[in-house]
């Protein structure tokens, strides 16, 4: 795997055909796997790329991170260390200058709407089809609502058939993907309910791959899921600003843009931190934001979950008020909020659907914004 990173970094400013796998802009492990283990399949087995495919192509992935922004996916480094991965052979997004590249072909996985002006080749995802997404005619697309989009992308590479002279690449991969669904369905937990059938058939092949037996799969599942956790839980070295850059997504759409930090602890830890308004001030002003909305998940030794919400108004209190009022009038999906009196700036909520997540969230924002004139 490394020997392929590291050829897929020689060849990055070279007039060669090169196909990109990016990944969301979140760069969450489920991303950041899915991104590495899908260009290296692609690289070895590229008959989905059959119509944009030479024989001199390099396939490469994505982190859809800056460079700087990388050591911020704790839970991204932490298993990519783990896997014998090199970080500094791993390709970010500022690592590739945008727009001298227009003839650059790409594949989406774990989104499926994209800013990049470049020809979107594939897709793999697994969140709901958003209403504005437009897509090529020709390009390959698999989109399933699953728990893990590393879920879809091995299906692909089971499908495909793994190429014995790169059983040790693919090991690898299987590990990374694996890890990934593991994190994704919080351990296939009932009260969580993100595992859907794939999820647990993929899981198993991968063991099956891997020779994790059945008698040891549920300890080491359990002990997988809680270095990964602890991982992305560990932001002792991180200050309040820093969390608000961990794992953002940011949505704008007639000229207001929402911002949507996710937070591997509870809002309400979050706004007890030192110097987090002039922290979320400052990220607010940054980002151009007229809302920003907290999202906290934290995950208890025993495995079981809270979440909680805070909608914090920066320039746009009407947007705000709208996007409440959307989120309790929500049909498709009931996020169970009930009000957390708070005395600082903006709504706080204890979310009881546990199920919920900002997969569900987004398109609401989106749908609020679409309608503002």
């Amino acid at each position: 795997m490394n020997a392929y990173l590291q050829r897929c970094r020689s060849v990055l400013k070279s007039s060669i055909n090169k196909i990109a796998v990016i990944g969301n802009e979140s760069c969450d492990l489920d991303s950041a796997v899915s991104a590495i283990t899908f260009a290296f399949h692609l690289q070895h087995s590229p008959k989905l790329l059959s119509p944009w495919y030479k024989p001199d192509t390099i396939v490469y992935p994505v982190l859809n991170v800056t460079r700087a922004e990388l050591p911020l996916k704790t839970e991204v480094t932490f298993f990519l260390k783990r896997q014998g991965i090199a970080l500094d052979e791993l390709i970010c997004r500022d690592d590739i200058d945008w727009p001298t590249e227009q003839a650059l072909n790409v594949v989406l996985v774990d989104h499926h709407v994209s800013s990049l002006n470049q020809n979107i080749v594939g897709i793999v995802d697994h969140r709901p089809v958003e209403a504005a997404a437009r897509f090529n005619p020709n390009a390959f697309k698999t989109i399933e609502l699953v728990g893990s989009c590393a879920t879809l992308v091995c299906r692909q590479l089971f499908s495909d058939g793994i190429s014995p002279e790169e059983r040790e690449g693919y090991n690898v991969a299987l590990g990374l993907l694996y890890a990934a669904i593991v994190l994704d369905t919080v351990n296939f937990s009932k009260e969580a309910d993100k595992a859907k059938p794939l999820d647990y058939n993929m899981a198993e092949r991968i063991e099956s791959q891997l020779q994790i037996t059945e008698q040891v799969r549920s300890l080491h599942r359990e002990q997988l899921f809680k270095s990964l956790v602890d991982a992305r839980s560990d932001v002792s070295e991180l200050n309040a600003y820093q969390l608000l850059l961990k794992d953002l997504k940011i949505i704008s759409q007639n000229d207001r843009t929402v911002s949507v930090p996710g937070f591997p602890m509870a809002v309400q830890e979050y706004i007890k931190l030192p110097e987090w308004k002039e922290y979320l001030n400052r990220f607010a002003t940054s980002t151009e934001s007229n809302v920003v909305i907290l999202l906290g998940m934290k995950v208890h030794p025993d495995g079981s979950v809270r979440r909680d919400v805070g909608v914090i108004p920066i320039d746009g209190t009407p947007l705000a008020k709208k996007i409440i009022a959307a989120l309790h009038a929500c049909q498709e999906m009931n996020f169970e909020l009930e009000e957390i009196p708070c005395s600082e700036n903006g709504t706080f909520y204890q979310q009881h659907n546990l199920k919920a997540s900002r997969k569900q969230l987004i398109p609401i924002v989106k749908n609020v914004l679409s309608t503002i004139q």
